[in-house]
């Protein structure tokens, strides 16, 4: 019996145009002389639609007397069952999970004595609020329960499977998996971000670079996804950005080829605060003094939803929300502020994982400037955020990292972290050792006053900050707004 196996590309909620992508692939089957086509599940609606209304009786009549599946429905009654187990993998795609599911896959080859072909679409999706990959990725495993095939990631593949008294033979070239975590994330975002912007119907993207690391990897994902010509970047310092931060914003839009634009924002903010200290509330008596935390908080308003925004209106361009996990996390961010953005493509990584992702960029040769790696993590808002003095963010990496996982991937409870700090095993459990507690966290207390103040800014004020997030690109399986589900009330 020979197959025809289609990893096609699904657009969501679009039918119509599934419903084409189905019928040239019956050509295609068809001109192969193959018994039966097979189809990803969701293949006309995709997965978050799939409630939507199908005219089954289209594709019938033009399959003719050609049998087909779709994974997870038969629709013809075939005995394609007789000779291989035909299934699918996750819905959505998600990193590590792949592993498991060929250990699954394997095992019901074996237990079934038949082989296994595991179908999965390639594309985009999203809950309104994630967005997610539609992976491919399909593959073969024989009776033994080997993977004798696998279609690639991240684009449409077809192959003629024939299987003769068990024995599989395929007539396509089969790709090579991922061996590199870090590299299989990379190419999914990438995907993520052309794939959505097509469908967002927009071609350009303006970011903010500041300098540090998470806008330079930003820039350096947008930029291989629509093309270093369509990704404007924008430096906007003020008196607290240093020549370090500044020269790195420069040195990444020449490393990447992409427009770039020096915008100073310090008179905007003085005239911003001197406006408003001449100003007085009737029946109230607070004086409208600008300083602190809400002057920091100006400053990063200021630039996304004033600067940014402007500029993208003028270039015709979407903004990008520069965030990741970890601040996420713990609302280490300004709403209406640096949380601007028609979507965020680090927020479903910990900051220690965009390390890791810009060592990947540079794997050739340097696009992430070295500076933006080696200065400490600093919004530079302050005098307090001084890099050149060593001054930076007020999280700890990667302890607080590794802390965070826990919390949110393992679902554990702040009791739990407490009882493993008191016990004295929290730091080996998290693979950090006596001597980094000594140096940022000396005492007991102190280490766990830290717990417990981050603890509450992620079930509280971080939480009101993160169900206003751009839609998030989502890896983990454990994503903000997706699987890791959030209200606005929290116990």
């Amino acid at each position: 019996m020979k197959l025809y196996v289609v990893q096609m590309k699904i657009l969501p909620g679009n039918v119509s145009a599934n419903m084409q992508t189905m019928k040239a692939a019956f050509d295609r089957a068809k001109a192969a002389e193959v018994d039966c086509v097979v189809f990803p599940r969701y293949a006309l609606t995709g997965p978050s639609n799939r409630a939507l209304p199908v005219d089954w009786a289209e594709i019938r009549k033009y399959a003719g007397n050609m049998p087909f599946f779709l994974c997870g429905d038969v629709l013809d009654d075939t005995p394609l069952l007789n000779v291989a187990h035909v299934t699918h993998g996750s819905d959505f795609y998600v990193v590590g999970r792949r592993e498991v599911e060929n250990k699954e896959l394997s095992h019901l080859a074996q237990d079934c004595a038949m082989p296994v072909v595991c179908l999965n679409g390639v594309g985009t999706d999203n809950t309104g609020k994630n967005i997610y990959a539609l992976s491919g990725g399909s593959r073969v495993f024989d009776c033994d329960g080997k993977i004798v095939f696998e279609m690639p990631l991240f684009s449409e593949a077809e192959a003629v499977i024939e299987f003769v008294d068990g024995q599989v033979q395929v007539y396509a070239e089969s790709s090579k998996p991922y061996t590199n975590e870090i590299a299989e994330i990379h190419d999914a975002l990438v995907f993520m971000i052309r794939e959505n912007l097509k469908m967002f119907h927009i071609s350009r993207m303006v970011i903010g670079a500041s300098g540090g690391i998470d806008s330079a990897v930003s820039a350096a994902l947008y930029a291989e996804a629509i093309g270093p010509e369509n990704v404007y970047l924008v430096n906007m310092p003020t008196r607290f950005n240093s020549d370090t931060t500044k020269n790195a914003a420069r040195d990444l839009a020449e490393n990447l080829g992409t427009p770039y634009m020096v915008a100073p924002i310090s008179d905007i903010i003085e005239s911003v605060c001197h406006t408003l200290e001449r100003c007085s509330f009737v029946r109230n008596d607070t004086v409208m003094k600008i300083a602190g935390i809400n002057h920091e908080n100006l400053q990063a308003r200021t630039r996304s939803a004033s600067i940014l925004s402007t500029v993208a209106s003028v270039v015709g361009a979407g903004v990008t929300c520069n965030g990741n996990k970890s601040e996420a996390m713990v609302g280490y961010c300004t709403l209406y502020g640096d949380t601007c953005g028609v979507m965020c493509a680090l927020g479903d990584l910990w900051k220690t994982q965009v390390y890791e992702l810009a060592r990947y960029i540079n794997r050739d040769k340097e696009i992430i400037p070295k500076a933006s790696i080696d200065i400490p993590a600093s919004a530079e808002l302050s005098d307090a955020m001084n890099v050149d003095e060593g001054k930076g963010d007020p999280i700890l990496y990667p302890y607080h990292d590794k802390l965070f996982a826990m919390w949110v991937e393992k679902c554990v409870s702040l009791e739990f972290t407490e009882k493993l700090l008191l016990e004295g095993t929290l730091g080996e459990m998290l693979g950090v050792d006596a001597a980094y507690f000594k140096a940022h966290l000396p005492t007991t207390e102190a280490a766990l006053e830290d717990m417990r103040f981050w603890y509450r800014r992620f079930k509280g004020l971080a939480l009101a900050k993160r169900i206003q997030f751009p839609p998030i690109l989502s890896v983990s399986g454990h994503a903000f707004g997706g699987e890791y589900r959030e209200s606005q009330i929290s116990g």
